[in-house]
């Protein structure tokens, strides 16, 4: 990968959030696929995807990567400034694990869950700014949410939104790292 990536510390944490939701080990080779990566970076990202509940994990040498050991709780106790920048990181990484989009059944354009009510159903009385702001990122992440002008409501791209919690096993032994488990 070219050292000339060019991502703000919110797009590098939610792309490094993308790599560990569908694994139960990450290693570090595959984290580094999305980002040139440094032990020293990737641990203080880390650190604040535990700080805004996203996720936390412990370095296994038997499993050679990264372990989910859980999700932790929103860290309340922090500056006011930090605080809000873990909503946000907390907010748009729950929009790529629970965001939903359902059909719209024809004729009944109210009666369908579109990414804006579903973003309205999970993050109540936040602004129609914000909104437009958080989808704008996800956007620059590269997942695809955009204003269905035919069906006049917002949806996204379902292929883009294929993250799922994996959980680790609770012993990591030969079996599991060779599949068979």
């Amino acid at each position: 990968m070219s050292d000339k990536v060019k991502m703000s510390k919110l797009e590098r944490q939610l792309k490094l959030y993308e790599v560990l939701l569908p694994y139960a080990i990450a290693q570090f080779s595959e984290i580094c696929q999305v980002y040139p990566y440094n032990k020293r970076l990737l641990q203080r990202d880390l650190a604040d995807l535990k700080a805004a509940g996203l996720v936390a994990v412990k370095y296994s040498r038997k499993g050679k990567g990264y372990v989910k050991t859980g999700i932790p709780d929103f860290e309340e106790d922090v500056p006011p400034k930090r605080k809000m920048y873990l909503k946000k990181l907390d907010r748009l990484g729950r929009l790529l694990s629970e965001l939903v989009n359902e059909d719209q059944e024809e004729g009944d354009p109210q009666g369908c869950v579109t990414a804006k009510v579903c973003y309205d159903t999970l993050f109540p009385g936040l602004s129609e700014r914000t909104r437009q702001r958080d989808f704008a990122i996800l956007r620059k992440l590269g997942h695809q949410i955009f204003y269905d002008h035919v069906d006049h409501c917002f949806s996204y791209n379902e292929d883009d939104f294929r993250l799922g919690w994996v959980d680790a096993p609770k012993k990591i032994d030969d079996a599991y790292l060779d599949g068979v488990w």
